[in-house]
């Protein structure tokens, strides 16, 4: 029997010891897909070898809003917007109390009808408890529906809608870039 470089002592050969990709004895580090000694259970630095797209040695990288790209001119939402591209005034939390107005027809305040980048929102009070982006083609032949979230309990919809309130609507005009109030008619 003889110790081995990893500190074993036995007489069976097959399972000696042997040293990884970074000369750890032990070590269980390899070269990965970049020709790259990574991973394994040693000290040495992590290997950045891949970008988040996969590419060896790549630029990408994951930004504020989950992209993977090398635009650092991106990395985060738009200003006045969320990543999702939601306004930020029309941002608002899903809650298990909902109901939905089905609008037909909207027009800003010089009669225009909406485009499908303008939006639409419910409101209790200053709240919003709801919203959608006027995109016709995306709505049940044309009918949308815009959301109207209620307080269900949770910390995250206190404030919402509760039975018997009527939310009051907000547009979002997007060439303008500014909210006004929505009255039905």
């Amino acid at each position: 029997a003889v110790i081995d470089e990893c500190g074993v002592c036995d007489d069976d050969p097959s399972n000696d010891c042997i040293q990884d990709c970074y000369g750890d004895w032990g070590g269980t580090a390899e070269v990965d897909s970049c020709d790259v000694c990574s991973g394994g259970n040693s000290d040495h630095e992590a290997d950045s070898d891949q970008d988040c797209s996969g590419e060896c040695f790549g630029d990408a990288y994951e930004d504020d809003c989950g992209v993977c790209d090398d635009d650092p001119y991106n990395d985060g939402p738009e200003e006045g917007f969320d990543c999702d591209g939601t306004p930020l005034q029309f941002v608002y939390n899903h809650s298990s109390m909902q109901a939905f107005y089905y609008i037909l027809e909207t027009n800003d305040l010089l009669g225009n009808p909406l485009t499908a980048e303008d939006w639409i929102a419910t409101f209790n009070g200053d709240i919003c408890t709801g919203s959608l982006k006027w995109d016709t083609s995306q709505c049940n032949s044309g009918i949308c529906d815009v959301p109207a979230m209620g307080d269900d309990g949770f910390e995250y919809s206190v404030g919402y809608l509760n039975t018997g309130d009527i939310p009051s609507f907000k547009i979002y005009d997007f060439s303008e870039g500014e909210y006004f109030d929505a009255y039905p008619l």
